[in-house]
């Protein structure tokens, strides 16, 4: 039977969610397991995302290295919760600037732990070291494959982890890290905290060449 416009606009709402789901995986599980609902994240193009944020989130490197030097320090590692299996390692962290002590980033990270070597995955285990540094260190190579980008207004959670009031429209990405052969090693929701600062310089900018 040919579908009803309803039934074909549900059907197209139902794959909507369920993409949003899988590029929300790691962050989504957390929120399911602890009762929660997600946030209303609002999909974006990569030309859509406001500076500086763009330039933080919008390219295929690490956030690690990317964070460290946006933040001149290094980033030192706080695990909120993990589910650790043989070869599956989820956690919900958050990174913060060593030399400020201020968050950075907020999110979730599912890690296929049989994809890294032996060092690299006692150190992810371990969890005193954010992964990028660890891949790093540990020359495993790697590259970033950002699958979405998304705004998404501040609730309890990442309020109180990122320090912003509840409501504030934050930024981030869903990213996967794979190796050589293109092979998944990691699954990465990232949220930035707002960067007064930057979006004060910026504005200047853009007020003064108007």
């Amino acid at each position: 039977m040919p579908a009803t416009p309803d039934r074909a606009a549900q059907a197209s709402d139902s794959a909507d969610l369920a993409q949003a789901l899988h590029w929300l995986m790691p962050l989504h599980f957390f929120y399911e397991r602890a009762g929660q609902p997600l946030p209303d994240f609002q999909f974006l193009s990569g030309k859509e995302m406001p500076y500086p944020y763009r330039s933080l989130l919008v390219h295929e490197n690490d956030m690690t290295p990317t964070l460290a030097a946006f933040h001149h320090s290094k980033l030192y590692l706080e695990v909120h919760e993990r589910v650790l299996t043989d070869d599956y390692l989820l956690r919900m962290v958050t990174l913060h600037a060593a030399a400020s002590d201020l968050p950075v980033e907020f999110g979730a990270i599912g890690i296929h732990l049989s994809s890294l070597p032996g060092e690299a995955r006692d150190l992810v285990v371990e969890g005193r070291v954010p992964l990028g540094a660890i891949l790093g260190d540990c020359r495993v190579p790697h590259h970033g494959s950002p699958s979405a980008f998304f705004s998404v207004p501040a609730d309890e959670m990442m309020g109180r982890t990122l320090r912003q009031a509840a409501g504030t429209t934050l930024y981030g990405r869903c990213n996967q890290l794979v190796d050589d052969d293109g092979m998944a090693m990691a699954d990465i929701v990232e949220i930035l905290p707002r960067s007064d600062e930057s979006e004060r310089w910026i504005g200047g900018v853009n007020k003064f060449g108007s």
